[in-house]
């Protein structure tokens, strides 16, 4: 019966064809989920051998199929949806273009009193362009969608991706570059100082649709760029979130959850229990030994956590680090559903036991020290989220060291408490099945833990990733959630549960809350358009951003060169000062603010009044180069940023926002936001920031 009741719910919640497109109320319909659903896009260089200098014609079409259509380059005013040409690429300059005829008007998708113009048809584009006259003779490859931006829509748009065109084979002619007539060089030139498209890039960077690419430079050139750049301490003290006391009190928070684990709750009475008989069932005895046993704890669990709080950011960066997490996590996990037990060394365990057995003060030390290293397996995770909490922020050394002698002193606190007070030890939760229950739990989560850790290390190597993708994770939460779920409702058991054939009123409340997040999260294992379906809510926010979303298209024309950002502000006719972020590829509070606080309306039409910089502190993104750059290249030039981050601002917590002046040389720090998660009551004040510094 409870087979058939298990397969009957998965029938429904995943089989159903409903569910699957979503066409019912609240979710998107069914759309097409790829590129090639809607049309095909196909490109031809000729001729495909030439010298440089030399010109040539790229012809490029795109072919909706019935019912889609394509974009011109150049559209009605209000409209933006658009193609974007030519191309950003190195081996050829572009000449300016012009759309072909026989585009015609559709309703606007925005507002339905107005037009856009649109190709319903086939539409081919001849592409004037010359071969770079500093081009590398030899065989290369020319990408045509690099810098560029080719949609086919219907009621939502798909953008081409490289496997939609693949890079074209190509040959730069050995020898001396073609001599050109003077009017040749002079349209040469002038697209050549446009920067490939330049021109046509900086419009589509108006309506906020695309990156500013750069050319890739050394790493060390880029630290020299930003040497000298803002003077250091030049920037308002940055604050941070909450105190040294909210820190303290958060640490003892996750101390004291840290002891409902079941390698530490069932300990905490055998333990009391042998500081009394030990004692000779004296208060004074008990209370002795439990002193020694809790500062030994406290010493042990105190250095673990200073080591994990100080050392945190360099560990979540570092990808080798975060694939032996995700390691660690599924060994922890397949141990707490019963497929084997963790111990100790046998040498450790026989020497700690033989010194524990000593009594006295000496083996209540030896005895201390073995739980502490035995329940770390069960503390480390909530260690690792204390540490994940406040890595946003940078904390003194002493700071830290008081973190951690709270969260070490809370855990070791009940054993003091329960000594002093003995009757308490009757009202305390018998161990047993809930146990168990507690394991299976936590392991489902250490599970879920794993993934991020293994995305992230991925994301560090690849990014977009191809294994550790966003669907993949996003649909092993939901496969959790569900199995977590169903086995607190009984419909499973592991080896080292016991017959239950009641469950408690908790278990059936945290039952329906695990399958009720798996319904929750589901729509987003679904594609509407080219992104994921986005359930509403705070929660899915943060789940999405904790899941470090796969990089789409470009919501605001950010640049990662922050000299070149100065030197486009002052030139700028508006006089634009520059707002800076401070981010990373793996900041968890950086993606949610970069996706749910700057796409608000009032904050997009600020934010499109400065001009934009991005700085990546842990690599710098691959879709900001014209060209491919080594990871080494972009970790490197990523570090210059965090030590310019250190100099100026201070502090190495992300996200961290500023608004920066041009100077004659350089730029001066106008304002700071302190950065953090922007919940919804703080847009008004970020407003306020953005707001502030602009001219009345």
């Amino acid at each position: 019966m409870r087979f058939m009741l298990f397969a009957t719910f998965l029938a429904v919640a995943v089989g159903s064809p409903a569910m699957a497109q979503f066409d019912i109320p609240g979710f998107a319909p069914a759309q097409p989920r790829f590129f090639a659903d809607l049309g095909t896009v196909t490109a031809e260089v000729t001729p495909a051998r030439a010298r440089r200098g030399e010109a040539v014609v790229v012809k490029l079409t795109v072919s909706p199929v019935p019912g889609a259509h394509t974009y011109p380059t150049q559209v009605n005013p209000g409209q933006t949806a658009k193609n974007v040409l030519p191309p950003d690429n190195g081996t050829l300059v572009f000449a300016d273009l012009n759309d072909p005829a026989g585009w015609e008007e559709i309703p606007s998708a925005e507002d339905k009193l107005k037009t856009d113009r649109a190709y319903n048809t086939a539409v081919t584009w001849e592409m004037k362009a010359w071969v770079a006259k500093d081009a590398k003779p030899g065989k290369t490859k020319v990408d045509l969608l690099a810098g560029s931006h080719i949609q086919i829509c219907t009621t939502s748009c798909l953008t081409a991706r490289e496997d939609d065109l693949p890079p074209l084979a190509f040959e730069v002619l050995p020898g001396e570059p073609v001599q050109l007539s003077a009017e040749e060089e002079k349209a040469y030139q002038a697209a050549a100082n446009q920067g490939n498209g330049a021109e046509v890039k900086s419009d589509l960077n108006a309506a906020g649709l695309g990156l500013i690419r750069k050319k890739p430079i050394p790493p060390a050139e880029h630290a020299a760029r930003l040497n000298g750049l803002v003077a250091a301490g030049d920037a308002p003290e940055v604050t941070r979130e909450g105190g040294l006391a909210a820190l303290l009190l958060t640490a003892a928070f996750w101390g004291l959850v840290s002891l409902a684990t079941p390698c530490v709750f069932p300990m905490i009475p055998i333990t009391v229990s042998l500081f009394l008989k030990q004692g000779n069932n004296s208060t004074g005895g008990a209370m002795k030994l439990a002193s020694v046993y809790c500062l030994t704890i406290i010493v042990v669990l105190g250095v673990a956590a200073v080591s994990v709080l100080g050392t945190f950011r360099a560990l979540s960066v570092d990808p080798w680090m975060n694939v032996a997490l995700g390691v660690l996590f599924v060994v922890l996990a397949l141990s707490l559903f019963g497929m084997f037990d963790i111990v100790l060394p046998n040498f450790l365990l026989r020497g700690a036991e033989s010194r524990r057995k000593q009594g006295g003060l000496i083996g209540t030390v030896f005895g201390a020290i073995a739980f502490s290293i035995v329940s770390f397996t069960c503390v480390a995770p909530f260690l690792g989220g204390f540490a994940g909490m406040i890595d946003s922020q940078r904390y003194s050394w002493v700071e830290i060291g008081l973190a951690a002698l709270s969260f070490s002193t809370a855990f070791a606190a009940p054993f003091f408490v329960l000594a002093l007070f003995p009757r308490l030890l009757k009202s305390m939760p018998r161990s047993g099945g809930w146990l168990d229950s507690v394991k299976v739990v936590m392991g489902f989560l250490e599970v879920a833990a794993a993934l991020k850790f293994f995305r992230t290390a991925e994301i560090r190597w690849s990014s977009p990733t191809n294994l550790f993708t966003y669907d993949l994770v996003i649909a092993g939460w939901v496969v959790i959630a569900f199995a977590c779920g169903l086995y607190l409702l009984n419909m499973y058991r592991l080896p080292h549960d016991e017959e239950r054939p009641n469950i408690g009123v908790p278990r059936l409340m945290f039952a329906l809350l695990f399958l009720g997040f798996g319904v929750y999260l589901m729509p987003a294992a679904f594609k509407a358009g080219e992104e994921n379906n986005r359930p509403r809510g705070v929660v899915f926010a943060w789940v999405d951003a904790f899941l470090l979303p796969e990089p789409g298209g470009a919501e605001f024309p950010w640049n990662s060169d922050l000299r070149d950002a100065v030197d486009r502000a002052r030139t700028d006719t508006e006089k634009k000062l520059v707002f800076v972020d401070f981010t990373g590829e793996t900041c968890t509070n950086c993606k949610a603010n970069e996706k749910n606080v700057f796409p608000k309306p009032q904050v997009r039409e600020l934010l499109m009044k400065y001009q934009l910089a991005s700085m990546y502190t842990d690599d710098v993104p691959a879709a900001f180069y014209t060209s491919a750059v080594p990871l080494a290249d972009r970790k490197a030039e990523a570090k210059a940023n965090l030590q310019f981050q250190r100099d100026v601002f201070g502090t190495e917590q992300l996200p961290l926002y500023a608004i920066l002046e041009p100077t004659e040389k350089g730029a001066k720090v106008l304002a700071v936001y302190p950065g953090g998660l922007i919940g919804e009551g703080d847009v008004a004040d970020f407003v306020e920031f953005l707001q502030k510094p602009l001219p009345k």
